[in-house]
């Protein structure tokens, strides 16, 4: 997150010192993303479907908050590029105590796309329809926690994997001038990236540490051993964004 701030600090640093009539503006969006992530919520459907009626079940991860900053540059009338990261993250637990037996699972997983874009936006004075695409560099970083403690005994292991992936994205809005420097933006984006191939390492209670790779089975999901022989498993960030931000020019 530290190095996310820090990008994004020198994106409006460069952008505040191109001159004026160069057409240049920073472009701050917020709002939340609907992730497939189809290998994890399987395993979570099927595992619910298990619980006994009543008991807490584990959560999907489906709707996560998203941000990014890009520095906006001109390439031709009405069309613009533009260069700038993001950053999405979701977490999923469960938890579950019988007498001084208790399971606890936590699973988290952060994206961190960097994206470039091509806009269209016709040349309206207050009120501007765009739409753009692009493509995005994803750097997708997954942890598991997994501990069962049985009296004073504690057992289980932590598991943090990453890997670079590929993706797509494509969207659109309107974009309603508030002053001559700044705008209000809203609209939608739709993605395509199913991040594969993500290994890491995970650590028991005594301290071992072991190479694991991401797998996944009918009844499993999660960190697995190398040379295990499990079917791997993909991060899918492919949905769609709801989203709302500002545009400011320089």
């Amino acid at each position: 997150m530290k190095k996310l701030i820090a990008l994004a600090i020198v994106l409006v640093v460069t952008a505040a010192s191109v001159p004026a009539e160069a057409g240049f503006s920073v472009k701050l969006k917020g709002g939340y993303t609907y992730i497939s992530y189809g290998d994890f919520n399987d395993w979570v459907d099927n595992t619910n479907r298990e619980i006994p009626s009543g008991n807490t079940t584990i959560d999907n991860i489906n709707w996560l908050p998203e941000v990014t900053a890009e520095l906006i540059f001109p390439i031709l009338p009405a069309f613009s590029g533009g260069v700038g990261i993001g950053y999405l993250s979701g977490k999923s637990d469960y938890s579950v105590s019988l007498g001084a037996e208790s399971f606890s699972y936590i699973h988290k997983v952060k994206a961190m796309p960097v994206l470039l874009n091509v806009y269209w936006e016709p040349p309206l004075v207050s009120i501007n329809p765009f739409v753009y695409g692009g493509v995005g560099f994803y750097r997708t970083s997954l942890e598991f926690d997994y501990w069962l403690t049985s009296g004073g005994d504690r057992e289980g292991y932590n598991s943090e994997m990453d890997k670079w992936g590929f993706g797509l994205q494509a969207g659109g809005g309107i974009r309603i001038a508030l002053m001559p420097t700044m705008s209000f933006d809203v609209g939608v984006q739709g993605r395509w990236a199913d991040i594969s191939g993500i290994e890491g390492t995970a650590t028991s209670s005594d301290g071992e540490t072991v190479d694991v790779y991401l797998a996944r089975g009918e009844d499993y999901f999660g960190p697995e051993e190398k040379g295990a022989g499990e079917p791997e498993a993909s991060v899918d960030l492919s949905g769609y964004t709801i989203f709302i931000g500002l545009t400011f020019g320089f």
